[in-house]
This record gives structure tokens, sequence and C-alpha cells, in this order.
């Protein structure tokens, strides 16, 4: 069996806009960053909510 090693400042659990979203941060400060995720990247959550946050900012209330 063969392992592979890998070494990372910053490891990110999630893929969604909030996870990408500091990843990015994290990579421009020079960090090196893992994203780990469940499903394909663009699944996420976040992708699946957007109908809701459009509704929600359109809202008169």
């Amino acid at each position: 069996m063969t392992y592979e090693s890998h070494e990372h400042d910053v490891i990110i659990i999630g893929a969604g806009g909030a996870g990408l979203r500091a990843a990015i941060e994290a990579a421009s400060q020079g960090l090196r960053v893992a994203v780990i995720c469940k499903s394909l990247l663009g699944k996420a959550h976040t992708v699946m909510a957007e109908g809701g946050i459009a509704a929600a900012m359109e809202s008169p209330f």
C-alpha cells in the first residue's frame, strides 16, 4: 500500500462560498491551503441557496 503525505498551513472543510473565500484569503497571505469537500466543487449548499438569498434581498420587509 502506498501513502502520500501533504503539508498545509490551513485546511478548510467545506467548499461553499465561505470556505472558498477563506481559501482565497489564506492563499493570498502566502499560506499553503487544502480544501476538503464531500462533493464536487460547485455543488455546495451556497449554490443551492442562491434562490432563497435573492428572494430575501428583494423582499420589501
